[in-house]
This record gives C-alpha cells, structure tokens and sequence, in this order.
C-alpha cells in the first residue's frame, strides 16, 4: 500500500536538503519512495494521477527509472508519457527515456 503522507514527507525533506546546499546520503528516502511505488502498478498509477501536483511528479521523476527496472512493464512508461501530457510545464522526457532503457529487451 501507498503511503502517500511518507512519501510526501521524504520529497519535502530531500528537497530541503538540496535547498539548503546540504549533501546528505538521501537514498534511504529515496529508496522508501520507489519501494512504496512498485508494489502495485494499479495503485501506482491512481497516486501519481490523483494524489500528486506538478512539482511533486517533477521532485520524484529522478525515481522513475528504478520504479521503471522494478516494474518491467510498457504500462509503466505509458503511465508517465500520460503525466508529461497531463504537466506541460514539467519536462520529465529525459526520464521517462530512462525509464525505457530501465526495461530489459
């Protein structure tokens, strides 16, 4: 299940370390993030449609790749092909390229 609050929690505290010039190991929050994201595809795809802003797509979009790897599934991608049309004035094209790569052949 998603934990929507946490991972709201871990964007809002790694973005305040980026911000404050800190360079803290963060992939324990980041690591929470994508394991709560790929357990269910399904769920996966109503949180990023209905839970979550423009910014906070863009803040986890460093994440897409490794859900992408966990996932191995098009729908995925499609997923996010969608959220870039959705947020015009986020470019997620870069990883949403990685999170195709992220897909073994």
């Amino acid at each position: 299940m998603i934990d929507k609050n946490k991972i709201f929690s871990n964007l809002e505290y790694i973005e305040s370390m980026n911000q404050d010039g800190a360079s803290p190991n963060l992939d324990e929050y980041w690591d929470e993030i994508v394991d709560m994201l790929s357990e269910d595809i399904e769920e996966t795809e109503k949180f990023l449609n209905n839970e979550c802003n423009e910014h906070q797509i863009e803040c986890m979009s460093g994440c897409f790749e490794d859900i992408s790897a966990n996932f191995q599934s098009e729908k995925f991608i499609a997923i996010l092909e969608d959220l870039q049309v959705k947020y015009p004035g986020i470019n997620i094209k870069q990883e949403i390229q990685w999170a195709k790569e992220a897909i073994e052949k």
